[in-house]
C-alpha cells in the first residue's frame, strides 16, 4: 500500500491556480469580442461618412453656380443638372456604405442636409452613426452640423 488511492492524491494545480487561469482566458476571449465589435463598427464608420463628405462637394459647387440648392433627391438617383459636378464618387460611396438604408439630400428655408434613414432603426446603428458624428463633427448627436435624431442622420450644408 504504497501508493494512496487516485481520488486522494493531491491535484496538480491547486484551485486558486485554475481559478487565475480561467479568469485569464476569460479576460483574454473578452477582449478579443470588445476588439472584433470595435474593428466591426469602424469598418461601418468611414463608408458612412465617405458619402456625407463626397455628397458635399457637387451640392455645394451647384449651389455656388446656380445660386440655389437642387430639388430635394435621392443620392442614389440625382438629378441631371448634378451630374456636371463630378457626382461620380458619391454614387460609389452610397453603393459601398454598408448600412441599408435611404439616402437623400433636404433643402428647406433653413438650409440643406444629406439625410441618412437606415431601414432598420437599433442601438447599435445609433451608435455607429454617433461615432460618425465624432468623425465629421463634434461628436455630439443633438448638436453642430451632423445630428442624430430618432430615425435619421442629418448633416447640414453650409453655402458660406
Amino acid at each position: 500500500m504504497s501508493d494512496p488511492i487516485k481520488v486522494l492524491q493531491e491535484p496538480h494545480t491547486r484551485s486558486w491556480q485554475q481559478a487565475l487561469s480561467l479568469g485569464l482566458l476569460g479576460l483574454v476571449f473578452g477582449l478579443i469580442i470588445a476588439f472584433a465589435v470595435i474593428f466591426w463598427h469602424s469598418r461601418q464608420i468611414v463608408p458612412l461618412a465617405d458619402v456625407f463628405l463626397s455628397a458635399r462637394t457637387p451640392l455645394l459647387q451647384h449651389r455656388s453656380e446656380k445660386g440655389a440648392w437642387p430639388q430635394d433627391f435621392d443620392l442614389s438617383s440625382p438629378p441631371e443638372a448634378l451630374l456636371a459636378y463630378a457626382y461620380g464618387p458619391v454614387r460609389s460611396a452610397v453603393l459601398k456604405s454598408g448600412v441599408s438604408g435611404r439616402w437623400r439630400f433636404e433643402s428647406g428655408a433653413s438650409g440643406a442636409a444629406v439625410a441618412f434613414i437606415p431601414s432598420e432603426w437599433s442601438e447599435e446603428v445609433r451608435r455607429v452613426l454617433v461615432s460618425v458624428d465624432g468623425r465629421l463633427d463634434d461628436g455630439d448627436p443633438a448638436s453642430g452640423q451632423f445630428r442624430v435624431g430618432a430615425d435619421r442622420a442629418t448633416f447640414t450644408l453650409k453655402a458660406d
